[in-house]
């Protein structure tokens, strides 16, 4: 009996550090790239050692998908912005076609019969200057569309890869023995 506290305070020794770890890790949350534990951002050597006591995934991985997924996003943010300037583009050109059509429709209603009168020969050349204008919306509307589909699979792709690291490190738990408060007074407590 003599040598209990002795064994007590050995053990605490030998098993505090394992359930230091394995509280500082317990609940993971990403917002973007980054995890946070307990609402505090982990630096990167903090999260090299928690990839390192998982062993499925290692740091390297992360930083891997966080590329993938920052990529991700930024296809989807400038090709959206891309769409966005075509479909502007078409609607000022659509626009404009619609006016260079209404101006060569009344001046053929007024010169036509003048022309017909005097017994001149009537040119109603339509060449459109905004013809262009929207064939360039059109043309930015398309590849716009197909590139943010682009960034949309690979945001997708690699913002699950994080949640599964994420999931991964959550569902992971050291097996500790600790000594302290427990249900029914002190003593030794087991978590896994």
């Amino acid at each position: 009996m003599k040598g209990m506290p002795g064994i007590i305070v050995a053990l605490l020794l030998v098993f505090m550090p394992g359930v230091e770890a394995a509280a500082q890790y317990a609940q993971l949350s990403r917002k973007g790239t980054a995890l946070y534990s307990g609402g505090t951002e982990l630096s990167p050597a903090r999260m090299q050692e928690l990839f390192r006591s998982v062993g499925s995934f290692s740091y390297e991985d992360w930083r891997n998908a966080s590329r993938g997924f920052n990529a991700g996003k930024g296809l989807l943010i400038s090709f959206g912005a891309l769409t966005g300037a075509g479909i502007l583009t078409t609607g000022i050109g659509a626009v404009g076609l619609m006016m260079e059509g209404v101006a060569v429709g009344i001046g053929t209603v007024f010169f036509a019969p003048l022309a017909a009168v005097s017994g001149g020969q009537v040119d109603i050349g339509y060449r459109s200057k905004f013809a262009g204008v929207a064939t360039a919306g059109v043309c930015m509307v398309g590849a716009g569309m197909l590139c943010m589909i682009t960034g949309m699979a690979v945001y997708c792709i690699y913002k699950k890869r994080l949640d599964t690291m994420t999931a991964e490190c959550n569902a992971f738990r050291e097996t500790s023995l600790a000594f302290g408060p427990a249900r029914n007074g002190l003593g030794l407590t087991l978590s896994f």
